[in-house]
């Protein structure tokens, strides 16, 4: 069972640090080593299951190009070795359930984050840019 855990604020660092020694995560994620961005992240949380961490999800205060979507965007990293296990998807399902108001920024020349956001139900494209798409969750009222 997929489950998220909360990073206290003093571990956050240290999540910086592992992340940091991912390729895959530099590549998707190129700014994430910048302090600018590393100042901008609102909350953390591990993506576990079995006490096992297959990820993280973060929450970042959005830059000015984005801010009009909301007031976090939520970045979801799931480590390269749980990819494609439908992970993300439970992920989702979970904030789903909470019914959180962030978004997700996926840039387009990243197929693969492409491809995962459009195929989710619960979210749809609520902006584009030149360079990205901004996904947001559709709530049923």
């Amino acid at each position: 069972m997929i489950s998220l855990q909360p990073v206290p604020s003093p571990d956050i660092e240290n999540l910086w640090i592992g992340l940091g020694k991912q390729a895959s995560f530099r590549r998707a994620f190129p700014l994430m080593s910048h302090v600018p961005f590393q100042r901008s992240v609102l909350a953390a949380k591990h993506i576990q299951a079995g006490g096992e961490v297959m990820g993280c999800l973060l929450q970042t205060k959005p830059t000015d190009e984005f801010c009009a979507y909301g007031d976090w965007e939520t970045l979801l990293m799931i480590y390269p070795e749980y990819q494609r296990q439908g992970i993300g998807t439970r992920v989702l399902s979970l904030i789903h359930e909470d019914r959180e108001s962030g978004f997700f920024v996926s840039s387009k020349c990243n197929p693969a984050s492409t491809a995962f956001f459009q195929k989710q139900q619960g979210l749809k494209i609520v902006g584009e840019t030149d360079r990205c798409r901004v996904y947001s969750a559709t709530y049923e009222i």
